[in-house]
């Protein structure tokens, strides 16, 4: 068996429970930007700053979604490895979850991996978070689940104009709700729907595997991270999306 964390590495995943607002579960997939000590920093380039690539966390999704359930008293599960060691918001094992290269950048500590630390990855990175998601959901009391990501400005010299985006596949009607609700008070706000990304039922994992089959309302939300770069532009997506999940809380 191969053994990847140490008591010197920190948890997988971590959660905080509910105070006020224990109908609302917030989840946080990309939250972190920790390795193991045993991979190091998977051979890239020591001289690029992991915290400013997307590509290795969502960029200010924790510190929204951290906010946004201290402010409604939500529970909050998230993850504090970067998704360049394994996504969790993917199926494991896919060519997807451990990627060999991402946004022209290759992973060198991703290419050629034994079947034994891809297992590893998922037993000891993955697993502890979705398990911390599946007793969570659990909860009969739980109304609304929201899943926190953020995307960068451009991909490939294409902008991508929207300051924030619902994906989804069979929760429409509650992308669409909370997005008009959010519009009632800040019309010029740009919304988008399944942009930059969509939800692909043979590659993403929580939509899938934990909030559809729960038949409840959720929201997968992206907001660009150049809106989230300083602390007061992360309080007011903080403060926004409070005041809009209290409304949707009240209509569901």
């Amino acid at each position: 068996m191969t053994i990847l964390l140490t008591a010197d590495d920190p948890p997988a995943a971590e959660y905080m429970p509910p105070t006020t607002c224990p109908e609302c579960l917030i989840i946080c997939e990309h939250a972190g930007l920790a390795m193991p000590r045993a991979l190091g920093r998977l051979g890239l380039d020591p001289h690029l700053d992991l915290a400013e690539q997307h590509i290795a966390w969502d960029i200010g999704a924790k510190a929204v979604a951290s906010g946004l359930a201290r402010t409604l008293g939500a529970g909050f599960i998230w993850q504090n490895y970067s998704r360049l060691l394994i996504d969790c918001n993917r199926v494991p094992h896919s060519p997807q979850s451990i990627r060999q290269d991402s946004d022209h950048i290759p992973i060198p500590g991703n290419h050629d991996l034994t079947m034994a630390e891809k297992t590893a990855r998922v037993d000891e990175i993955f697993m502890p978070y979705d398990n911390l998601c599946r007793r969570e959901m659990a909860r009969d009391n739980i109304k609304l689940t929201i899943s926190m990501h953020s995307f960068t400005p451009q991909m490939d010299g294409v902008a991508r104009p929207w300051n924030m985006s619902f994906l989804y596949r069979e929760g429409a009607q509650y992308a669409h709700q909370m997005a008009a609700i959010i519009s009632s008070s800040e019309p010029d706000l740009h919304i988008g729907f399944n942009v930059p990304y969509q939800v692909n039922e043979d590659t993403d994992w929580f939509v899938m595997q934990h909030a559809e089959p729960k038949g409840i309302a959720h929201l997968l939300i992206e907001l660009r991270n150049d809106q989230l770069r300083q602390q007061a532009d992360i309080d007011i997506w903080v403060n926004r999306l409070a005041k809009a999940t209290i409304t949707m809380l009240d209509q569901i």
